[in-house]
């Protein structure tokens, strides 16, 4: 009998000890940190007048990363701090509009862009593409342009988007 309660003891310790070990709740830190890395991004034109298919001009100064395009092997000694930057609008759930080593960038905005307030997101990635907790953001202001035609019409220079279907009848004869 003494030897049946321990051994339903060290059962019962063993399947506490299993339960406290459940390494699939675990969770990866998804940025890495190349030490003292510092970011900071300059606009070399208007960002308050940006056009939809229009590239904004930036400046980039790293301090502490050495900067590596992704096709190339980064310098021996500086695997741990080599990285590259990408460049996102919005937010970095979509594709980046932009992924490069140069500090002197234009950054493509999509002509599919809409008109009001984004945000050029841009941050630092290891060699090895996980993204850094370096990162630094640029206000735009993505507007759409009127203009007068001189004969009392107005041009307007935006993106429209015409759906398959049926065109009212009053369209057809706009002028």
């Amino acid at each position: 009998m003494k030897k049946t309660i321990l051994a339903s003891a060290s059962l019962l310790a063993l399947a506490a000890g299993l339960t406290a070990c459940n390494v699939h709740d675990n969770t990866i830190n998804a940025t890495a940190n190349i030490p003292n890395a510092t970011l900071n991004v300059t606009p070399d034109a208007d960002v308050q007048s940006v056009m939809p298919a229009q590239s904004v001009p930036l400046t980039v100064t790293v301090q502490n990363v050495t900067l590596v395009e992704p096709s190339a092997t980064p310098p021996a000694g500086h695997e741990s701090d080599a990285g590259d930057l990408e460049f996102h609008l919005d937010d970095e759930s979509t594709p980046p509009l932009l992924v490069t080593a140069q500090t002197m960038v234009e950054v493509p905005i999509p002509p599919d862009t809409k008109a009001g307030p984004h945000k050029i997101i841009c941050r630092v990635h290891k060699h090895d593409g996980t993204p850094t907790d370096t990162m630094f953001e640029v206000d735009i202001t993505v507007k759409v342009s009127v203009s007068s035609n001189g004969d009392g019409g107005v041009t307007v220079d935006a993106t429209v988007t015409v759906e398959a279907g049926t065109v009212p009848a009053d369209a057809a004869t706009a002028n």
